[in-house]
């Protein structure tokens, strides 16, 4: 099981050799298995990767974050053949009926609000999102997603809290669900799904659709991080606590997993959901923030 996730912070070249992928810059040079890597991101914008290097880490299924000149997630690299019967997923997923799929997003929406109020728990806050979640219709026809967002961030960051405020917890939380997202759309892409077919999502323009849909249950993990490091500076250390978050503990049906594999095994339940046609989906339960244990 892959469980790298590898911060290039620094100017370094990025070159695999052997089936090793090799991190060398002026002071140190890191060698890793390929197999084991689950995500890189290369923020250092004077750092190299070959071409060669790209090929063998799509190849194994490696998510590659790349960074803009402000340092934050702009594009990731995702492999464009992943299964072996993709058209026959391609067709199932077309053909999804829309019972099931409004059921699928109301229970999606369900459990990010329960995650969100396990989130205000371990914060110490008000438990305020209870009564929202009995008000969850299908399709979530009533909005319960939006209008449980509005008190929980107000809740968690302050009365005076919004989304669209210019500051270091949004710059945060945006850097945070970046990781997430493209953590959420190689195991989509990796299952053979098309990414840009949502449940609920269906802008024209956007090639992740699927992906933002079923990051949603995730979102409370990086809120949580976000929370418990809200004086910290946003800068390359914070960015690191971010990016680690993929290796933090999260449970499944009572068992405990790195937050990576959790994704895994979601959307392994996503993509078994749409060819029973039943909702079978596996959802994740927050827990306070530790890395994960790896056996």
């Amino acid at each position: 099981m892959a469980f790298y996730n590898l911060f290039v912070g620094s100017e370094a070249h990025i070159s695999v050799k052997n089936n090793q992928l090799k991190l060398k810059n002026t002071e140190k040079e890191e060698i890793y298995p390929v197999e084991d890597i689950n995500s890189i991101i290369i923020e250092n914008l004077q750092s190299s990767i070959t071409t060669f290097t790209l090929s063998k880490l799509a190849q194994s299924k490696v998510v590659v974050y790349l960074c803009d000149e402000k340092h934050l997630p702009c594009a990731y690299l995702l492999p464009y053949y992943s299964h072996f019967s993709q058209s026959k997923i391609f067709q199932t997923q077309i053909d999804l009926p829309a019972p099931l799929r409004k059921n699928l997003w109301k229970e999606i929406v369900k459990h990010k609000i329960q995650n969100q109020n396990i989130c205000l728990k371990l914060c110490d806050k008000r438990e305020k999102l209870s009564s929202y979640i009995n008000k969850i219709k299908s399709d979530d026809a009533t909005n319960m997603e939006a209008v449980s967002a509005s008190v929980y961030f107000k809740e968690l960051f302050g009365d005076k809290f919004t989304r669209a405020q210019d500051n270091s917890i949004n710059s945060a939380l945006n850097y945070g669900y970046a990781i997430l997202r493209g953590a959420v759309a190689r195991n989509i892409v990796s299952h053979g799904l098309l990414p840009f077919l949502g449940l609920k999502h269906s802008n024209t323009f956007n090639n992740y659709n699927l992906a933002d849909d079923l990051i949603e249950v995730f979102r409370p993990f990086v809120d949580l991080c976000v929370y418990e490091n809200y004086d910290l500076k946003f800068n390359k250390d914070y960015k690191m606590i971010l990016f680690d978050i993929l290796n933090a503990d999260c449970e499944i049906d009572g068992a405990k997993y790195s937050l990576s594999y959790a994704i895994k095994l979601f959307i392994q339940s996503f993509s078994l959901s749409l060819s029973e046609k039943k909702d079978v989906l596996k959802f994740p339960k927050l827990l306070k923030l530790k890395r994960h244990e790896y056996e």
